[in-house]
């Protein structure tokens, strides 16, 4: 009959290979996504009832983000600070945008108003992120 020591001392040079690939801890800090700012062209639209499922109008400071945002990640009523050449609004997100590209925004017309100064430009580019 064979010990178990016998069994046993053969493998302890594999001992230092099995311990390696265990997973080490990581703090929080490490593993969380940072803020990630989007660039695009900022527009407005006249609200109604958004994709969020409620009934807005043009006076409210609300946005529709892209249809590849909206319909990959859970966005209602999210906030995003919008920024163009100095000035900030703070909207949120009521509807899906099926014209805008991946970082493009469509705003109401007071949240584009508040940001621009008026409705004149129609389209201009900018930033945002999810606050």
């Amino acid at each position: 009959m064979v010990s178990l020591t016998a069994i046993l001392i053969p493998l302890l040079p594999l001992l230092p290979l099995l311990t390696s690939a265990l997973p080490t801890s990581t703090s929080s800090s490490s593993t969380a996504l940072a803020p990630r700012q989007n660039f695009g062209d900022i527009t407005f639209y006249n609200t109604g009832l958004g994709a969020c499922g409620s009934v807005n109008n043009d006076q409210e400071l609300v946005a529709a983000v892209s249809a590849a945002l909206f319909d990959s990640q859970s966005v209602c009523g999210r906030s995003i600070s919008v920024n163009f050449n100095g000035a900030t609004v703070n909207v949120q997100v009521v509807d899906r945008c099926a014209g805008c590209a991946f970082g493009d925004i469509d705003l109401s017309p007071s949240a584009f108003s508040a940001l621009t100064g008026s409705l004149d430009a129609g389209r201009v580019q900018g930033s945002w992120d999810f606050i």
